[in-house]
């Protein structure tokens, strides 16, 4: 199959010139101008907002605070979204950033030397924190969420010991 050329694509204008000068101008930069719209079926997309819900226009049954609620409830009722946010957002506020000793890892290597004991303390405070709060909740979206937080605490450790 022959290599396509799309070299030429950024010279293309089409319509809304302001006059015939800048039309002029355009074709003497070496643009090709096209009057037609070269692709029909292309609809531009909508830009007009949804209006605004009013106190007039409100769901019958449904206070704001109930569709608010809803947000945060799955199908079937039974998990609340928001307090498991609110959960994995507290472990990853109790334990970010990660205990580092900087002045131990200017002179050591990760990986080589021992790690210092006020880290090693850190990374097993935050594995059974992790665990007492999975093991109590017993909800795998809040297992995961405690996990990409720790695998978030494990890069910035990383990172902060390189």
């Amino acid at each position: 199959m022959p290599k396509l050329d799309f070299s030429g694509i950024n010279k293309i204008a089409y319509k809304g010139f302001a006059d015939q000068e800048e039309r002029d101008a355009l074709i003497d930069h070496g643009f090709t101008v096209v009057d037609e719209n070269p692709f029909p079926e292309a609809q531009r997309p909508s830009t007009a907002l949804a209006p605004i819900q009013t106190a007039n226009t409100q769901p019958q049954g449904q206070s704001p605070p109930e569709r608010a609620k809803k947000a945060f409830i799955d199908s079937t009722g039974k998990r609340d979204y928001k307090t498991l946010y609110r959960l994995a957002y507290d472990f990853h506020d109790r334990h970010n950033p990660p205990t580092v000793d900087r002045d131990y890892w200017k002179g050591h290597t990760r990986g080589v030397d021992d790690t210092p004991t006020a880290e090693v303390e850190y990374w097993k405070q935050t594995a059974q924190d992790a665990a007492e709060i999975t093991n109590t909740h017993k909800d795998p979206f809040l297992t995961g969420l405690i996990r990409a937080v720790y695998e978030e605490l494990e890069r910035e450790y990383k990172i902060l010991t390189a």
